[in-house]
């Protein structure tokens, strides 16, 4: 006969009530059943657990010793069950998070501030990254939620959009370029373009643009888009950024539409396969709204 957990749940039940009837009204059973359970164990077991005295069962001293493994036993039952209610809920689990820098402030960071706030049971490690790095990483599950450029590796993720723009020509207000209504690169053959880096979707439409165009511009300065703002606004050159960029940076600055029409879009992406996670999706439309 092997040992059946029903029957160390009566023996629990029985140690811990002090008595049969107790412990079958515990279980929901009745009290013939309870020991018959408690006989069952004493035979896989082989050893005498209670010792009748009047109307009394007394636990032996093996019983004791037993029942302490039983406690551990169910002590680690609850644990598990505890770690369950925490994965279902994400309480007390790290939550990985990764974004660019131009969503960092203001968005994300009120994201954060309206969904999360002040739950101290929900850890956070919030990273700022170029869109490659943190598609690797949510790739290689390093990230629970990213927060990047849009890219032609798009369609093998758990994406979804948040804001989508025309690229601009950002200037000082009082910039040779400023009254135009469209600047193209032939406009920017005698000036200082700041330019994204070169893991940006953005970069990649922008050298096909003035190669095609056949008008490289004087100088270049590389950067994130979001230092492409502050030179762009102390009138160090001309950066083409988006307007998501420009109000991350809050700066004076005047966006006038860059020609040919470059699209920038920002997803927020999760790794393959990844659970539905409550947070992590009240977060991912919180960054919609505030991006709209």
């Amino acid at each position: 006969m092997r040992l059946k957990p029903r029957q160390v749940e009566a023996f629990r039940s029985v140690m811990m009530t002090g008595g049969i009837t107790a412990a079958a009204e515990a279980m929901n059973v009745t009290q013939p059943a309870v020991s018959r359970l408690i006989r069952d164990l004493e035979e896989v077991v082989q050893i005498t657990l209670f010792e009748r005295q009047g109307t009394r069962l007394v636990p032996t001293a093996e019983a004791t010793q037993l029942f302490r493994e039983v406690e551990r036993l169910y002590l680690g039952l609850d644990q598990i069950a505890q770690a369950a209610d925490d994965i279902r809920k994400h309480k007390n689990i790290v939550l990985r998070i990764a974004s660019v820098t131009s969503l960092m402030r203001p968005y994300l960071h009120q994201a954060i501030i309206d969904v999360i706030g002040n739950r101290l049971d929900l850890p956070l490690v919030i990273d700022v990254e170029n869109s490659r790095h943190i598609w690797d990483m949510v790739d290689k599950n390093q990230y629970d939620l990213g927060f990047v450029f849009s890219s032609p590796r798009m369609a093998d993720k758990n994406a979804v959009l948040l804001h989508s723009s025309q690229a601009v020509a950002a200037m000082a207000p009082g910039h040779a370029l400023a009254s135009r209504h469209v600047v193209t690169p032939a406009d920017l053959q005698d000036q200082r373009v700041l330019i994204p880096g070169r893991n940006s979707p953005l970069r990649l439409a922008l050298d096909r643009a003035f190669a095609s165009a056949d008008h490289p511009p004087a100088s270049t300065m590389e950067t994130s888009m979001l230092n492409c703002c502050h030179f762009a606004a102390s009138g160090i050159g001309v950066g083409i950024v988006d307007q998501t960029s420009i109000r991350a940076a809050e700066v004076a600055i005047v966006a006038v539409p860059f020609q040919p029409s470059i699209d920038v879009s920002y997803f927020a992406i999760r790794p393959s396969g990844a659970g539905r996670i409550a947070i992590l999706d009240d977060l991912v439309a919180r960054m919609s709204e505030l991006m709209a």
